[in-house]
């Protein structure tokens, strides 16, 4: 027994499982569930949306490089961390020193990874890696995808924790500030 008094909960047994949506930009599923004490919980909704990256990257001058876009679903322009989906087959690491270049034209000395975290593990499937790029130099123009346009800015990193609005966003400053 817990100290609350209860046993540790159990996974639930996932009895059926189909896809709602399936795109190359997310896939959604409905699963049927029962939990430990045979409760029915369906449809349960689980997005299942590529792995992402986070990368809080600093200048040669010491500035952060942040990036602002308008994000559709809250309906706002934001500032916030490099970030986007990684490849099929890619690794977190080539992921996030490719979506600096792309999004940024900036190219990093060095990369730390800073770890992975759950992006909403109540129902999505996949984590977020978290990087420092340190030592960022413009190499190149940004390469954006279709659909995407950002404007790059350069701010100073006292306070920046207060510019970024996404719970990620925050958390790779957070884990960041270790290694600065």
């Amino acid at each position: 027994m817990s100290p609350a008094g209860r046993s540790r909960p159990e996974p639930w047994q996932t009895i059926s499982s189909e896809t709602i949506v399936a795109d190359r930009w997310i896939r959604l599923r409905a699963d049927e569930c029962v939990d430990a004490v045979g409760r029915t919980i369906s449809p349960y909704y689980v997005l299942e949306p590529s792995e992402w990256v986070s990368v809080l990257a600093v200048d040669v001058d010491g500035q952060a490089i942040v990036v602002e876009e308008y994000r559709h679903g809250a309906g706002i322009v934001a500032s916030g961390t490099i970030g986007g989906a990684v490849e099929p087959g890619e690794e977190p690491g080539d992921a996030a020193a490719r979506e600096l270049l792309e999004e940024t034209g900036f190219q990093a000395q060095e990369m730390v990874d800073l770890g992975a975290t759950w992006a909403n593990f109540g129902n999505h499937t996949n984590r977020v890696h978290h990087f420092l790029a340190r030592e960022c130099s413009r190499v190149a123009e940004q390469e954006l995808d279709e659909g995407e346009l950002i404007t790059v800015r350069i701010l100073p990193l006292a306070g920046l924790g207060e510019h970024l609005q996404q719970s990620y966003h925050q958390l790779t400053w957070y884990k960041a500030l270790a290694h600065m």
